[in-house]
């Protein structure tokens, strides 16, 4: 479409331009004023100019517009999935046969008002699922169900001094990759989640808490340190999530 565009605004000043230069044609005495057809000329090469910029402005402004659809479809298929597995899980915690061989956890937010922590949604997986399996599962909830999709990835689970501590890596979306912090679409950490003091203290609260699991009676991490991009956290809001928080 801005192709097409582009074609007829050239099309328009070409014609423009004729019609220009046959005004300046006098023809009576067939004399032509050659400094205003210059003059003219350079004129409408500016407006040439000024109009190509213009539609190479429009052809981005697309692109974006494209990329911001894709970005709202996948938060509304979030959005259907969160409702369906919720009211699945609700009838399953019901299922003595379901709870004989999975387990539930909650997923955690924060109360607005003294940001204490309250069960936003609960998860499922299988009892005898591996450690860092579960911990996977509930970095990839996390960021399906809270942080807009963007990546919470467990690196690995260390030992220090016989404490179990997982390395979550917490990165920014695939889409944004390459792109100026200007030109970033959707939510981001470093945009929105590290932003404000309650921001800062909610993002806290749900990665912290929903990791540790601090209620849970079974085997489980004794700590967890989080990483942004593979690096120490820096963030002046969420500066609680620069060290490694114990259970």
């Amino acid at each position: 479409m801005s192709r097409r565009i582009g074609v007829l605004l050239l099309l328009l000043i070409l014609i423009s331009l004729f019609f220009n230069i046959v005004s300046f044609v006098n023809i009576s005495n067939i004399s032509i004023d050659k400094e205003e057809i210059e003059l003219r000329y350079n004129n409408l090469l500016s407006e040439v100019q000024s109009l190509k910029k213009e539609i190479n402005r429009l052809t981005e402004d697309n692109e974006a517009l494209r990329r911001n659809i894709y970005y709202v479809q996948q938060l509304a298929n979030i959005n259907s999935s969160l409702i369906r597995e919720q009211i699945k899980l609700v009838d399953l915690r019901k299922d003595w046969r379901f709870l004989r061989d999975n387990e539930v956890f909650p997923i955690y937010d924060a109360n607005v008002d003294n940001y204490n922590k309250e069960v936003m949604l609960y998860i499922s997986f299988p009892k005898d699922l591996e450690l860092n399996e579960k911990l996977r599962k509930i970095g990839d909830k996390l960021s399906q169900y809270c942080f807009s999709g963007l990546p919470i990835e467990l690196e690995y689970i260390k030992d220090i001094e016989g404490k179990k501590i997982a390395v979550v890596n917490l990165k920014e979306s695939d889409i944004n990759e390459g792109l100026n912090i200007k030109d970033r679409i959707g939510y981001t950490w470093s945009g929105n989640y590290f932003q404000g003091s309650t921001g800062g203290a909610l993002t806290y609260v749900k990665l912290v808490e929903t990791f540790l699991q601090r209620d849970y009676k079974g085997e489980w991490i004794d700590g967890v340190e989080f990483l942004y991009e593979g690096s120490r956290i820096d963030f002046e809001h969420v500066e609680g999530l620069s060290e490694i928080i114990y259970r």
